[in-house]
């Protein structure tokens, strides 16, 4: 059997609450029940203060709050016969939905990947600092240790004597001391740790 009434017509501004914590306000474009999908046009402004329209994707099945702002109005050309208010949707640009996707997702395990729970929010401040010179793709955790391109392990309570490498790559040592001792140093730990630094360089050698 085939529904044709929409809870949600075209038109309609909904406010939307993701179970991810994601705050999404739009009008409806389009719904499908069946998989209980919604298409919304989003409106903000870039950077230069034009308005511009974002097409967001929106599943049900992954919010926990749905607000209705206003209600979508009815062309008087209707005449209270939905068939001839069913005008056909834009199309849809699926190369640039699914790009959003894939950038989406890999957003997403970027955001896994530089959280553990086995570490502090020290240690997870020092991973930031570390993914400005790296990219957060070259790091990961190994319980409370910091991996860098899975060569080089920070351990706690990371200092320059903490850091220990699998294979002999002096530049790339260097390079991760000097990052770790600048990270130190803006902590105002820099007290007892000019000698474990310069410890940490004559072991790495």
């Amino acid at each position: 059997m085939k529904i044709t009434y929409s809870p949600f017509p075209a038109g309609t501004q909904l406010h939307v609450e993701t179970c991810f914590g994601d705050h999404i306000t739009g009008d409806v474009v389009t719904y499908e029940h069946s998989v209980k999908m919604l298409i919304l046009n989003c409106y903000a402004k870039d950077n230069n203060g034009k308005k511009c329209c974002n097409r967001t994707i929106v599943n049900l099945n992954y919010c926990k709050n749905l607000q209705i702002i206003k209600e979508a109005k009815m062309p008087d050309s209707c005449n209270n016969t939905p068939d001839s208010c069913n005008n056909p949707p834009v199309p849809l640009n699926c190369k640039l939905l699914n790009a959003r996707l894939q950038q989406s997702v890999v957003q997403r395990e970027s955001l896994l990947r530089s959280r553990s729970k086995h570490a502090t929010p020290r240690a997870h401040q020092l991973l930031h600092m570390l993914s400005k010179h790296f990219g957060q793709h070259e790091l990961s955790w190994q319980l409370d240790n910091i991996m860098v391109l899975q060569q080089i392990t920070i351990a706690p309570p990371y200092r320059n004597c903490d850091i220990s490498s699998k294979q002999k790559m002096p530049k790339l040592l260097d390079f991760v001391h000097r990052v770790v001792e600048r990270f130190n140093a803006q902590n105002k730990q820099g007290g007892g740790r000019g000698g474990a630094g310069g410890g940490g360089g004559e072991q790495a050698k």
